[in-house]
């Protein structure tokens, strides 16, 4: 499967119920990054916009810039009338943009499925002089649900782990800074989910089963067993954290 196209039919369900960012960790990157009214923000992989959102009216001028029809589309539905905001057609290899034309890249979630040595020449082609890159990437920190639910995202249950074999081969964080020291800083969150927005969010995994998978209701079983278990009164806590990675990427 295309890495371009393996969120397309996960497009909506993503856009629903995939964990926001943590508020304090864009505010931290405006105060890092000292950004302004008049700064130029490149979030590359920006899916439906997630984090898109959190820089309207605050810079002036947000590029969203996505590779899969659906998120993208969904981002426009989103964001389309927002007059600092513009999605674009383009990847983290191609964005579209000019030369040194951004104050700030933003990656969230999505740099695992950049192909690093382009994504790297490209960063750097469009940021300019004493530019800022922040990846963000947020982590489930209860270690005993987590091991239960990665019980639930197994082939037993239908996951399909064949649709990241095209993924690139990852490099470290520190890749993408080149020589230059970045900061590393974590942002703790909770929030309550309902079952609905439990199973959107597990579900919304690029392995994970459509609706229309064979083992779509063994899955939704099995899942609605450990909902009811671990939920009280209809509502899931979950508690996570933003990981923010920021630094000024050099050559």
């Amino acid at each position: 499967m295309d890495t371009k196209t393996i969120y397309s039919t996960k497009a909506e369900k993503y856009a629903k119920y995939r964990w926001d960012y943590s508020t304090k960790a864009v505010d931290a990157i405006f105060e890092i990054a000292q950004l302004s009214n008049d700064s130029v923000i490149a979030d590359i992989g920006a899916g439906t916009g997630i984090l898109t959102r959190h820089f309207v009216d605050k810079v002036q001028r947000v590029y969203a810039i996505e590779p899969n029809r659906e998120m993208r589309y969904i981002a426009i539905r989103e964001l389309g009338n927002v007059p600092s905001v513009t999605v674009i057609e383009g990847s983290a290899a191609e964005t579209g943009l000019p030369e040194e034309s951004v104050d700030l890249i933003t990656v969230a979630q999505a740099i695992h499925w950049f192909d690093p040595e382009p994504a790297r020449r490209e960063m750097l082609r469009i940021c300019r002089k004493k530019g800022w890159l922040a990846i963000l990437r947020n982590y489930g920190t209860d270690q005993e649900r987590n091991k239960a639910i990665g019980k639930l995202m197994s082939a037993e249950y239908g996951a399909d782990f064949s649709v990241t074999v095209k993924k690139p081969q990852e490099k470290s964080v520190s890749y993408f800074f080149g020589n230059n020291e970045y900061q590393r800083k974590i942002f703790p969150f909770q929030f309550r989910q309902n079952w609905e927005e439990f199973m959107g969010a597990l579900t919304s995994a690029s392995y994970m089963p459509d609706d229309d998978n064979p083992l779509f209701n063994v899955l939704e079983q099995e899942a609605k067993r450990f909902f009811s278990q671990a939920s009280e009164n209809g509502y899931l806590m979950v508690r996570g954290e933003t990981e923010m990675i920021i630094g000024q990427p050099s050559q």
